[in-house]
């Protein structure tokens, strides 16, 4: 599980972070990449980002103009946050705007508020909220722009009133200007400490004026506290998720939506991973047509690997998955799909015995490309954050969390990852 952060803290320890002291052990290794001691120390632009220092908690977005959507936490003062957000014209940010404020936010490095552009031009975003004096206790706040632009109130895409977790949100546009959300959501925990019952994921469909509709379980056992992913393929929705099974192996999981009913969820890759506590590393999807993406992080017998396998048939059958890392990879990962069919995959790692935001390419026959490493970090710690990272034309853009100057972002172009 993980603990609220206060305004002033960014980073706590969780009771179920069970990896800290193998990843503790492995740091002092490097990474088994041939090409990881020659690769550069940072080939990425860094860019002067719109976050002050008291931001963290960045979101990514790629519009399909091009437009880049940067959006954050901050710190307003004595127990209060923001989210704002603003957007990239070339290497020149927008002025920040406010999407919300409150002193009752849980704000946490590894539960990310976010920002998604509808086609219809409004905006949609969440943020977390406190929901009684228990710290695990908060709802997931959804909030979108009317026809003027202007911010309508929250509304909480749950229907019940047990203080304890729902986070880990991803936000899909939908049809009829409606959006998607899926959550992680522990009413089943409710007068356990936290410690009983079943995590669960559940989701619905929010309309432009804040009403949901069918609201659904789609998994009743999943991994509390990893982030949750989704895409659209087609006519369909694709999630992707941390499983947990009764006997404590913790695959990622697929779950599919056309609209009217949830598939049975079905494995992604049976990874054999058994670990008794949450990783707090969930999958990501990248997805154009048909064409499907998935990478994730995984350690099975103690050797941490970040995987990526590919679908071409909308995610219903994934290929083998292809080992872009092993060795020390601390995973947090995310993944775009290139023009050339190729995916970048993002990860925190190390090159030259340092913390890195790495990036590789990967083609679908499992051929790799040499690891860059996009950023150097001043350390691989939950303070960096959930790195994000998205592609607009021939450009990759990050965003993570530097503990000293708060979020900041940066640029690759695709051809270094040759």
């Amino acid at each position: 599980m993980i603990q609220r952060i206060p305004s002033k803290t960014r980073i706590v320890e969780g009771g179920a972070f069970l990896l800290a002291g193998m990843l503790l052990v492995l740091g002092c290794q490097s990474e088994s990449d041939p090409s990881a001691a020659s690769a550069s120390p940072e080939a990425g632009t860094r860019l002067t980002g719109p976050a002050p220092a008291e931001s963290g908690q960045p979101h990514l977005h790629a519009g399909a103009d091009g437009t880049v959507w940067l959006s954050w936490v901050e710190s307003i003062g004595e127990d209060r946050h923001a989210l704002r957000y603003a957007t990239l014209d070339d290497t020149s940010w927008t002025e920040p705007r406010t999407v919300a404020r409150g002193g009752d936010w849980f704000v946490n490095w590894a539960d990310v508020p976010s920002l998604r552009p509808l086609p219809s031009g409004r905006l949609a975003a969440h943020y977390l909220q406190s929901t009684g004096a228990d710290p695990l206790a908060y709802a997931v706040r959804i909030v979108q722009t009317d026809g003027a632009g202007a911010w309508q109130p929250a509304v909480t895409p749950h229907d019940d009133a047990t203080e304890t977790e729902h986070g880990f949100a991803s936000l899909l546009p939908w049809s009829d200007d409606r959006l998607l959300a899926v959550w992680l959501d522990g009413r089943t925990m409710a007068g356990r400490d936290g410690h009983g019952g079943e995590m669960t994921l559940r989701g619905g469909v929010v309309d432009s004026t804040g009403s949901v509709a069918q609201r659904a379980v789609l998994d009743a056992r999943t991994c509390e506290c990893c982030p949750t992913t989704a895409v659209r393929t087609g006519d369909e929705a694709l999630v992707a998720y941390r499983d947990r099974s009764e006997d404590e192996v913790r695959n990622i999981q697929l779950v599919r939506f056309d609209g009217r009913s949830w598939s049975e969820p079905s494995v992604l890759h049976d990874d054999g991973w058994q670990i008794e506590g949450c990783p707090v590393n969930g999958p990501a999807l990248a997805a154009r047509g048909d064409r499907v993406a998935a990478a994730w992080y995984t350690a099975p017998e103690g050797v941490p690997r970040v995987h990526v396998a590919f679908s071409t048939d909308g995610g219903r059958q994934f290929g083998a998955p292809v080992v872009v890392t092993e060795g020390t990879p601390t995973g947090r990962v995310d993944v775009v799909l290139l023009d050339d069919g190729r995916a970048a995959v993002g990860w925190l790692g190390k090159a030259d015995g340092a913390a890195a935001l790495r990036v590789r390419a990967v083609e679908a026959d499992g051929s790799t490309g040499a690891p860059v490493s996009m950023a150097k970090l001043p350390s691989a710690s939950r303070g960096v954050g959930m790195p994000r990272l998205v592609r607009s034309g021939p450009r990759l853009y990050a965003a993570w969390t530097s503990p000293e100057d708060g979020v900041q972002a940066g640029r690759l172009s695709t051809e270094s990852l040759r």
